[in-house]
């Protein structure tokens, strides 16, 4: 394997270049799927977001039975880890992703084993990589969707759930049929969310649109920032549901996340859209989200 810098990895406290990285055997995340994760962005020196994620982090951690880090420490080794990072990495990077695993620790029996009622201590594993994410042709040219129906365990949706094998499968499929994600509907038709992305879309008036995240989505953080900074402008936001049935009642529409921010979908299914008479509001979207992650 090549020496070559490619990111850092922090697993409880240790630091080392990721091709050096090992994690126990027995770890409950690599045996069972018992883990949850969250994916940050850094800007300069600066973790975005940071306490919508670690709150979010929390509540996956209680949902799945372990034993959540604590904050402050936890922050110092993403940082540390980026610290390092930015000085290994050459160019500099522009912006860079941390990815915080937390799993059930290490054992060999699905059962979870407690010592006077209390939870196992966690294995905390921590990715550091220099951004990756969607071409520049794809910001400005979007990319294409197809739906597939959501088939993922109902308990999991609200979980930042490290069980992505239905997700990998979905994306596999879209692309060996010539797209570039799956798009989820659910068992109502209704549309919810991308493998990796939350789902906005926009109507004629240039109203923003996306499904609930009651039980239907994951609670995106970036999301949510992006409705707080359009709450500050004229620009509407509101819950609506939008199915494989009324598609065509989306003018437009786009995929947000933390790392990739706001991409433009071209097509969903055989339904076009013309992202180039939606680029202004593209551009103010974009304007507001940037505005909340400073």
């Amino acid at each position: 394997m090549s020496n070559q810098h490619n990111g850092i990895s922090c697993i409880n406290g240790t630091f080392t270049p990721l091709h050096e990285a090992k994690i126990p055997i027995s770890d409950r995340g690599f045996l069972f799927g018992h883990s949850i994760f969250e994916t940050l962005l850094v800007k300069g020196d600066k973790i975005i977001s940071w306490e919508s994620h670690f709150e979010r982090m929390k509540l996956s951690c209680e949902s799945s039975f372990i034993k959540i880090p604590d904050e402050k420490l936890l922050k110092d080794w993403c940082q540390h880890c980026a610290e390092i990072n930015y000085k290994l990495s050459d160019p500099k990077p522009l912006k860079v992703q941390l990815r915080i695993i937390i799993t059930g620790g290490n054992s060999f029996d699905l059962s979870i084993k407690r010592t006077n009622e209390i939870l196992p201590n966690p294995n905390v594993i921590i990715i550091c990589r220099n951004a990756v994410g969607p071409s520049q042709e794809q910001y400005m040219n979007g990319i294409s969707l197809k739906c597939l129906p959501d088939l993922r365990a109902q308990g999991l949706i609200d979980i930042k759930s490290c069980s992505y094998l239905y997700n990998l499968m979905c994306l596999e499929i879209a692309k060996k049929e010539g797209y570039n994600d799956a798009l989820f509907y659910n068992n109502l038709n209704l549309i919810t969310e991308s493998t990796t992305a939350n789902f906005i879309w926009f109507d004629e008036k240039s109203n923003v649109y996306s499904a609930s995240f009651k039980g239907s989505c994951l609670a995106g953080t970036t999301l949510s920032k992006l409705i707080q900074g359009m709450q500050k402008t004229n620009l509407h936001f509101a819950w609506k549901e939008l199915n494989l049935d009324n598609l065509a009642e989306a003018i437009g529409c786009g995929i947000i996340s933390s790392i990739r921010g706001i991409v433009p979908v071209n097509k969903i299914d055989t339904t076009h859209f013309d992202i180039h008479s939606q680029k202004k509001l593209f551009e103010k979207l974009n304007k507001v989200l940037e505005d909340q992650m400073e």
